[in-house]
């Protein structure tokens, strides 16, 4: 029998988040910790989830099936090499709370059709952003989870060029700080992010060793400024895509304005090609601006080169960034 290739493709689509449905869920009630010290049957899994049995067979089954874990002939689970790695807490490459935040944003994409009807988001950032602090926790230290495995690759695609200052505009856990420290000899850094922030990042940065390198304060990127013509780099790695343009242009000029002689900003982010249909990711983090972030949007590299001109940017260079569908655009303070 012929095989209907569109409808495999439709099927694919349509069941796809059953599967993200059960590794968020296998996350969220612990069967990956569960077995990280080894394999043991369902009914002792379930029991230390919280799970009832039979729930929980259906559950690890699943997991089996989309090679989340494996089965053994006596019917014992166990983790994967890479559950093991990524999907346990203690692991030093766990991204369990990036893993928590995505299962998050499942219930606002789940409201997607009324964030497009609506034209605004479904989700008030704040929740994310200090009024939830468990979620506030999961949301920083998981996209430093997340980014933490290209942020060193990030900072040596650019040249310190002499560069003994960088403010990092929003810069949570201070992941892209810690990184650029390690790529530039005797760079000094500090992170700006709101208040209920700053002791994540802190201990971050102490726990990289860089407390003597990274200073941590406090600061609204709406409102405060980012220096007094005394910084070499300021940073904005992902962080316009949370802004309309008119609020990327203010973020911009401000930092032009912390800019010393011959300084630079960094725009790091994922960007739309210029016909908006590829990369495929950019194209639905840009439906996820739209249900996460009041005003934002994923901009094409020529969207924002000329909103950085706009804000008194110029001599703007595009850089590859180390994932697929990211750049980095350098721009200087123009006379």
């Amino acid at each position: 029998m012929k095989v209907d290739l569109g409808m495999a493709q439709l099927n694919q689509l349509a069941f796809g988040y059953w599967q993200s449905q059960a590794l968020f869920a296998a996350v969220t009630v612990g069967v990956f910790d569960a077995l990280a010290d080894g394999p043991l049957p369902a009914a002792e899994v379930g029991s230390r989830c919280g799970v009832p049995a039979d729930p929980a067979l259906r559950l690890l089954d699943a997991c089996v099936a989309i090679r989340l874990l494996t089965r053994s002939p006596d019917g014992e689970y166990a983790n994967t090499p890479h559950t093991q790695r990524l999907l346990t807490t203690a692991s030093p490459e766990s991204v369990v709370r990036w893993t928590r935040v995505m299962a998050r944003w499942y219930e606002p994409w789940g409201d997607i059709t009324q964030a497009l009807r609506d034209g605004k988001p479904v989700e008030d950032r704040a929740l994310r952003l200090g009024e939830d602090p468990v979620y506030l926790a999961d949301f920083i230290l998981g996209m430093h989870q997340y980014n933490v495995r290209s942020a060193d690759l990030l900072a040596h695609a650019v040249d310190q060029q002499g560069a003994r200052t960088l403010v990092d505009v929003g810069g949570g856990a201070g992941t892209y700080s810690i990184a650029f420290c390690r790529a530039w000899q005797d760079l000094r850094c500090e992170v700006v992010d709101l208040g209920a922030v700053v002791p994540l990042a802190r201990e971050t940065v102490e726990a990289a060793g860089l407390t003597d390198r990274i200073r941590v304060r406090t600061g609204d990127y709406y409102s405060d400024a980012f220096g007094a013509a005394d910084v070499d780099v300021v940073l904005l790695s992902n962080v316009l895509h949370q802004e309309s343009p008119q609020v990327c242009v203010d973020i911009l000029r401000r930092a032009r304005a912390a800019l010393a002689e011959g300084g630079r900003v960094l725009v790091h982010g994922h960007f739309l090609d210029e016909a908006r249909t590829s990369p495929a990711f950019t194209t639905l983090h840009n439906l996820s601006a739209l249900v996460l972030w009041d005003g934002g949007r994923s901009y094409t590299v020529a969207e924002m080169t000329a909103l950085m001109q706009e804000a008194g940017l110029g001599s703007i260079q595009e850089l590859p960034a180390p994932e697929g569908s990211a750049k980095l655009l350098v721009g200087q303070a123009s006379a």
